[in-house]
């Protein structure tokens, strides 16, 4: 028979028998050496990640040294910044469902910012004068665009620059953004050291946009605009710099004064879907003669200007007629849903109207994977889309233009539930 000991350690109860009694005391220890344990690999992990970063900096330094970047200016700005966890986890998070472009559209445009953009507008009338009379670009477009980056100048970000940046050139799985992160990051010290802006004040989003506009760095280094001759370019705090630089881009990206972005318009019921392409362009005095006009049955504004079909949501949704402008606002955001919504909200400051048309709000919104799954089947038909990564861009819009002729469909060029159900079929059909 053996005697039993109960010994109370943290709260839990342990038994020991006669032959092999545990001490309280030895548990006690047993259990500090497990959580000294712990800690101290933790600790070694975080070392090891730190050598490592650091290594990366000193590497950095010698490259940013041959780019004319002084010691002292790489040191002071670099010396005491570590890895931003919550970038990382930002650059690494995938989103499983896309967003619909009417979603998009009702989450920025507001009747609370439309309120507050035509009050800004006149706030700032004078000053708008002076702008759109040296750069050319319309001051509904500035504000749209203001607007959108940051809800006028009131959440640009709260992160260092400098820290994101060297996050991302150090640890982005994605080789295109590790290339975009160093050269920013150069860009950066370049702007120091130039002493166009304070290090301490370079504070904006997770990905390195800065200020108001959310410039990158190359943008604030190439477009940044000293508008109030102070000496600094400051798109944080200082309106007429933030208004001259949105404009400086887009005039610099080859805005046209005389000419609008595009209009709304209406097919016809009859209309010939090999039209429908962006390489494909005329002027709005030749497409109305195709019997396209204006939803709202007035004349085009610029009737001499060239525009192409922009058909976002299918032949169930809204139809535009887009000019080269509406290519610069994509030159400032790649998105051909941010392009529509600073488009709609210039016209919404101004004395336009809401779009008229009807979005297929019956479309559910696709998930990535299924987004994947059109491109791969369509390269298995025979029309290239690229890299099959799950994004909607210019080539895939093409690429399923171009099968849906093939095959009799209107060609919309909009990725659907019902395209990736047509697409299947054909492939089964095929095998």
């Amino acid at each position: 028979m053996f005697l039993e000991k109960r010994v109370k350690v943290g709260g839990y109860l342990f038994y020991t028998n006669q032959i092999n009694v545990v001490e309280e005391r030895d548990v006690k220890t047993q259990f500090i050496q497990l959580f000294v344990f712990i800690i101290s690999m933790c600790v070694s992990s975080i070392a090891i990640s730190d050598v490592g970063f650091e290594k990366w900096k000193q590497s950095f330094r010698k490259q940013a040294l041959k780019e004319g970047i002084l010691p002292r200016v790489f040191d002071q700005s670099l010396s005491d910044i570590s890895p931003d966890q919550e970038v990382i986890d930002l650059d690494n998070s995938q989103p499983e469902f896309t967003r619909n472009i009417w979603d998009y559209l009702n989450n920025t445009i507001s009747s609370a910012r439309i309120k507050k953009g035509k009050e800004l507008l006149q706030q700032h009338r004078a000053l708008f004068d002076k702008i759109e009379n040296r750069y050319g670009v319309q001051r509904e477009i500035i504000t749209a665009i203001w607007a959108m980056e940051s809800d006028f100048g009131r959440n640009y970000g709260n992160k260092n620059v400098i820290r994101s940046l060297a996050t991302l050139a150090y640890t982005s799985n994605s080789d295109k953004r590790l290339s975009f992160a160093r050269g920013e990051l150069l860009v950066t010290l370049k702007i120091i050291q130039t002493k166009k802006i304070n290090r301490k004040k370079l504070v904006g989003s997770w990905a390195g946009a800065m200020g108001q506009p959310q410039f990158m760095p190359s943008s604030y280094l190439q477009y940044g605009v000293d508008y109030n001759r102070d000496g600094k370019i400051d798109l944080w705090n200082t309106i007429p710099d933030v208004f001259a630089s949105i404009a400086h881009f887009l005039s610099g990206s080859g805005w046209r004064k005389e000419e609008n972005w595009g209009e709304e318009v209406q097919l016809p019921k009859q209309f010939d879907w090999r039209l429908n392409s962006s390489a494909y362009q005329l002027r709005y005095e030749q497409w109305q003669e195709l019997n396209i006009h204006r939803i709202d049955k007035d004349r085009f504004r610029f009737p001499q200007r060239q525009a192409a079909l922009f058909i976002p949501a299918g032949k169930e949704g809204p139809v535009f007629l887009v000019t080269h402008n509406f290519s610069v606002i994509k030159k400032y955001n790649q998105s051909s849903s941010y392009a529509l919504a600073v488009a709609q909200l210039s016209n919404l400051f101004g004395l336009g109207k809401k779009i008229q048309g009807t979005w297929p709000v019956k479309d559910k919104a696709m998930s990535v994977d299924k987004l994947k799954e059109i491109q791969s089947l369509l390269n298995s038909h025979g029309h290239s889309v690229g890299v099959v990564d799950g994004k909607i861009g210019s080539i895939t819009r093409e690429a399923i233009r171009t099968w849906q002729l093939e095959n009799g469909l209107p060609g919309d060029g909009y990725a659907n539930l019902a395209l990736l159900f047509k697409l299947r079929q054909r492939a089964n059909i095929k095998k």
